[in-house]
């Protein structure tokens, strides 16, 4: 009898078993990605950078036309990723404007108001003025993994300080900023 009885417990733990409530627990599961249009890559070297003119006599902002010695920089874009290929960047100069001479940059110091920054194109020989876009507004195209872009700046006095000869001994400088679009 006790035999019957442990198979009847027996019987009753393994039905009990089968027929426990089953617990189900739902979590969510996230999937997330980037897709990237990856563009060039600043070159360090051309993060941050300075211009530097090379020491003038007062007297060259005397007289027309006014104007410094251009002093060559340059703008580095590296790692161009592949699907960058083909597109055109376009690099914009943004900086506080000289209200003298309209597009160049203004500079701070004794000859704030008579001296501006100018910034010659990638042709070599055109103005490119504050918020315009290089290469006469064409922008480059993009055809190796790397793009080298090559400006120019110099001095330029204002006609009324040329006019007055106004412009005095002193350090000056100036700040800009540029901006890059790919499309």
């Amino acid at each position: 009898m006790n035999k019957n009885r442990m198979h009847g417990a027996l019987f009753s733990v393994l039905l009990s078993v089968v027929f426990l409530p089953v617990s189900v627990c739902a979590s969510e599961l996230g999937f997330k990605g980037n897709l990237l249009d990856r563009p060039c890559q600043i070159d360090p070297s051309s993060a941050v950078q300075d211009v530097t003119f090379m020491d003038t006599a007062t007297h060259l902002y005397h007289a027309w036309p006014g104007k410094s010695y251009e002093e060559k920089f340059q703008i580095k874009l590296a790692n161009c990723h592949a699907t960058t290929m083909g597109k055109v960047v376009r690099l914009t100069f943004k900086g506080a404007e000289e209200k003298g001479l309209p597009g160049y940059l203004q500079v701070s110091g004794v000859n704030s108001g008579k001296l501006g920054i100018g910034i010659i194109d990638t042709d070599g020989s055109s103005l490119l003025k504050l918020n315009q876009v290089h290469n006469g507004g064409q922008g480059s195209k993009v055809e190796k993994d790397s793009v080298t872009l090559n400006f120019k700046a110099f001095v330029q006095a204002t006609s009324e300080a040329i006019a007055n000869k106004a412009v005095q001994p002193g350090i000056y400088n100036s700040v800009a900023t540029f901006e890059l679009l790919y499309n």
